[in-house]
């Protein structure tokens, strides 16, 4: 098979680039696309993450009128809404929402596979990256889920890929400011980037001014008070314990510790001159992504924050590790049996998701006791969900915002995001809404 596909490559002797038949494209687009649909019949309506299902029900909120910000809490800016709203619009129903964030999925997959092709210069190590990039453990634990990581992460590694040519570096900033108008903290991500670019003032100041138009439209349109929900009330929900702290971090870095080997093989076999990039640009801006979306894992200090966000990274993180296993291969029995070492762990953690995503004993770090897991079977949530819609429809339901999402039930006072409340003294208003909102059930 991998023969087949070499020998549907032609070679542009002027600009030393490889050309793919036609044939080899849709194949590798029907195994994604195959892959995606696959995921999403895997996953259902599992109840998987916390700020998904506050996210979900915020977003249907919005497109009914109600406003976040100013009628609702809503700790993070303005995309995830949107985006939430516009797929809602299409079908009120949680299957759009894995549909449509399945494709999102799908496009950093193909973007995936694009960067280790210019990299790399060939197919097979391609098309394994593609479909590697969304079984990866922390990716995979947030397969389809509304979350700011979701819409971040092809814009993350597609503003690298734009900002690693020469004459459009420009547009690359857009989309690394696009990133950041997702979430604040993906800033440090984007800055990594835009300082290995082969033009970084240039991609500077495009990201500064992109951000500029961005959140300040957002300012005009939802006010002062997306200042107050997605920064200051965000700094007001206090510090976890260092024991949990720890936790998370050494969660992280089990779960990406595959692919952290791979990028620091990349590099040593490319001084060993294992490799031969075929795009250095492209190279150095992929790696700052994954360096800049590794370091969000220090994000987890905050209370509320989880390792979530490394969805980021995997993109960037999984090219340069399939590159790495990809020469590799061909350096020696020694270089192989490595590769294959650091394979089977990643498969075994990756295999244990997929088989058992309740209790995922191989993607749960050493000597824990939880970790990367769903929170609730489907049928756990099918459970959950008849008993909300057993609660009379004038009573606020006060249980997960995931399972009222599911059962069309309020939550108090209209507040999808009960954490915030809780935890940020500018979220008092929006709390004293929810309280007077009672009885409540269950």
């Amino acid at each position: 098979m991998t023969a087949a596909f070499e020998a549907a490559i032609d070679t542009d002797a002027t600009a030393d680039r490889r050309r793919v038949a036609p044939w080899v494209i849709l194949v590798v687009v029907a195994i994604g696309v195959a892959e995606a649909v696959l995921l999403i019949a895997w996953q259902r309506d599992a109840y998987v993450n916390f700020s998904d299902g506050v996210y979900a029900l915020s977003a249907r909120e919005f497109l009914h009128g109600v406003m976040p910000y100013r009628d609702f809490a809503a700790a993070q800016p303005p995309p995830v809404f949107l985006v939430g709203a516009v797929l809602l619009a299409v079908s009120d129903t949680v299957g759009s929402l894995h549909v449509g964030l399945g494709l999102v999925d799908l496009l950093t997959a193909w973007l995936v596979g694009f960067c280790v092709w210019r990299i790399d210069g060939r197919v097979w190590p391609a098309a394994l990256a593609l479909v590697l990039a969304p079984l990866v453990p922390i990716t995979l634990n947030g397969h389809a889920q509304l979350l700011p990581e979701t819409i971040a992460a092809p814009l993350l590694l597609g503003g690298a890929i734009v900002c690693s040519r020469e004459p459009r570096q420009l547009a690359g900033g857009v989309l690394l400011a696009l990133a950041v108008w997702c979430k604040l903290a993906f800033v440090i991500p984007a800055i990594a980037v835009a300082v290995l670019a082969p033009a970084p003032r240039r991609v500077l100041a495009s990201l500064l001014g992109a951000s500029v138009v961005l959140f300040g439209g957002s300012l005009l349109v939802f006010g002062a008070g997306l200042w107050r929900e997605s920064v200051i009330a965000q700094f007001q929900v206090g510090e976890p314990s260092l024991h949990y702290v720890a936790g998370l971090l050494a969660q992280a870095a089990w779960s990406e510790l595959p692919l952290v080997i791979g990028l620091v093989a990349f590099w040593i076999l490319a001084r060993r001159q294992h490799i031969q990039i075929r795009d250095p640009a492209l190279a150095r801006t992929v790696t700052a992504a994954a360096i800049g979306g590794l370091a969000l894992a220090l994000t987890v200090v905050k209370l509320g924050s989880y390792i979530n966000v490394l969805i980021v990274a995997d993109p960037a993180l999984v090219v340069l590790a399939t590159c790495a296993a990809a020469a590799a291969w061909g350096a020696g029995a020694r270089a192989r049996a490595a590769t294959s070492v650091v394979a089977v762990l990643l498969a075994a953690q990756t295999i244990s998701l997929l088989l058992h995503p309740s209790n995922p004993w191989l993607a749960v770090r050493p000597f824990a006791q939880s970790g990367l897991a769903w929170t609730e079977t489907p049928s756990q949530v099918n459970q959950a969900v008849a008993a909300a819609k057993r609660c009379p429809l004038r009573l606020a339901y006060a249980g997960d915002p995931y399972i009222a999402f599911l059962a069309s039930r309020r939550m108090p006072g209209l507040q999808p995001d009960l954490f915030m409340l809780a935890h940020a003294t500018e979220d008092a208003p929006f709390a004293r809404r929810a309280a007077h909102d009672t009885p409540d059930c269950p």
